[in-house]
């Protein structure tokens, strides 16, 4: 397990990509098993951390449609891929590249939580939740540029073009979100 994770973190850095993934089909399940049980958990632990609304005009929405809106957009995520590889003629490095995106996803889960739980225990105006603000920002635009780097190896496009690629799809998926759950006013 070591070295797979020494695997995702290269990946993190840059000095590796999909293709030294090994294809496992069902590493790849697993992944997925594992990203959709830390974004429950992580649902359910961060919506018992907030508090709720302090005023009325802010709808609460329940853990289970956060969770299902979470699954929506990884199930998302992984047909846009599918697609996109297919399209491209690349349909064998689908699996690969699954292992690559969630594999790092779970190296960014840890700081990524962290922040969230800073800006959820102390809110969003306090000046503590600033640190997990910053926190969440600079892992986002870190797993950005990560997506990017795999998915311009994967589709073997340039880094530009796979970071557009990534900023495309984590506005897509924003999207998908809102419009399943609607944004406060």
């Amino acid at each position: 397990m070591k070295p797979l994770f020494a695997l995702f973190w290269q990946i993190c850095r840059f000095r590796r990509g999909p293709e030294d993934v090994p294809y496992a089909p069902a590493l790849a399940g697993l992944l997925v098993v594992a990203v959709a049980g830390l974004v429950g958990g992580s649902v359910l632990i961060l919506n018992g951390l907030t508090p709720p609304p302090s005023s009325p005009d802010i709808p609460q929405v329940a853990p289970t449609t956060q969770l299902l809106v979470q699954w929506a957009a990884l199930a998302a995520w992984m047909t846009v891929m599918f697609t996109l590889l297919r399209f491209k003629g690349f349909g064998a490095r689908f699996t690969q590249t699954v292992i690559a995106a969630l594999g790092t996803d779970l190296i960014m889960f840890a700081p990524q939580f962290i922040g969230f739980a800073i800006i959820a225990v102390n809110g969003p105006e306090s000046a503590a939740s600033g640190l997990g603000q910053f926190t969440v920002l600079f892992i986002y635009i870190w797993d950005m540029l990560i997506k990017g780097h795999i998915y311009s190896r994967a589709l073997n496009i340039s880094r530009l073009q796979g970071n557009l690629l990534s900023l495309a799809l984590s506005y897509g998926i924003f999207a998908l979100s809102a419009l399943l759950i609607p944004l406060p006013r």
